[in-house]
């Protein structure tokens, strides 16, 4: 009867223990998944209150002919220059704009711009430069170009205000052409 009464004695102390060590494991992952959650929740409580994305009115905007070349389907499987010269409203300022990039075709049939440098010149000789980057898809006889502008630091005079902004950009080529241009902030 004592052995039994031992072996009873062990088995309980041993299933005690082991509950305490699954227990102890148990609560650790559980710990470690609720700081998890606290953390992801964290991060999305500050992605709502601190990141926000605004584009409002646009900075630049352009009205213009397109010549009678850019209305021709374009050869979409050779690389070439995409060069272009306009007159717009950059925040009520009259402003020329002129640039040029690489065109290069894509497997999907849509062309990216690429390499592309331009310059924004206001009547009173404020200059801003920018490098950018397009994506360009053809449907219904309209070419639509989005893409990305990053202003350089050299901007001078009225225009200085655009040192190193980056800005968003659609254009749609039809009958004819608008440009327009936002500040991302």
């Amino acid at each position: 009867m004592k052995v039994i009464y031992c072996f009873l004695v062990v088995l309980v102390g041993t299933m005690s223990v082991y509950s305490l060590i699954v227990f102890a494991t148990n609560n650790e992952l559980l710990y470690a998944q609720v700081q998890e959650q606290n953390q992801t929740d964290l991060i999305q409580k500050q992605i709502d209150q601190e990141i926000h994305l605004s584009l409002g009115n646009p900075i630049y905007t352009e009205i213009f002919t397109v010549p009678k070349s850019q209305n021709n389907t374009e050869d979409n499987l050779t690389d070439s220059i995409y060069s272009f010269s306009g007159n717009g409203t950059l925040n009520g300022l009259q402003v020329t704009a002129t640039g040029n990039g690489l065109m290069v075709p894509r497997e999907d049939g849509s062309r990216s711009i690429s390499d592309g440098r331009a310059l924004f010149t206001s009547e009173d000789g404020g200059v801003a430069s920018y490098s950018f980057q397009a994506i360009i898809n053809t449907e219904d006889n309209v070419t639509k170009h989005l893409g990305a502008a990053f202003f350089d630091a050299n901007a001078t005079g009225n225009l200085e205000y655009l040192k190193s902004i980056v800005g968003v950009y659609e254009a749609l080529i039809g009958k004819q052409g608008s440009f327009a241009m936002w500040e991302l902030k």
